[in-house]
């Protein structure tokens, strides 16, 4: 027996083939889009300050505060977003412990952040005078 919903059809409960993953698939999908966008805006919002505050590192503080940590994000998708800003300078890897680190940088200040792959968690945030101003 075929219940029919606005034009879609679903399966009574006991013939239903693997509801649960397709709901867990979408309940994962949804965390990794919220995950990517909380990501690329912190890299939009990095790139704007590191155009135009030079002299002072409260602003940074505020933007990691407003950000961190980053969860569930898939670490490659996570890094893409990261090199999009044209203030990448750097980003390492320790394979050890496999954890990525990602240095954005002008000429007078630096923020950082760190990612764990195996908790899917960011675990250090910060920013830094890198010169005199």
């Amino acid at each position: 027996m075929i219940v029919r919903i606005a034009k879609i059809a679903f399966l009574p409960a006991r013939k239903r083939i693997f509801p649960r993953s397709v709901e867990l698939a979408l309940a994962v999908l949804a965390t990794l889009l919220v995950a990517f966008a909380k990501a690329a805006a912190f890299v939009a919002d990095l790139d704007g300050l590191l155009d135009q505050v030079k002299n002072h590192s409260g602003p940074y503080t505020d933007l990691a505060e407003r950000y961190f940590p980053f969860r569930d994000c898939e670490a490659e998708a996570l890094l893409d977003i990261a090199r999009q800003s044209r203030f990448i300078r750097s980003i390492q890897h320790n394979p050890r412990t496999n954890e990525y680190h990602v240095l954005f940088e002008n000429d007078f200040v630096g923020a950082w952040f760190s990612y764990r792959v195996a908790e899917r968690k960011s675990f250090s945030a910060g920013a830094g005078f890198t010169r005199k101003p």
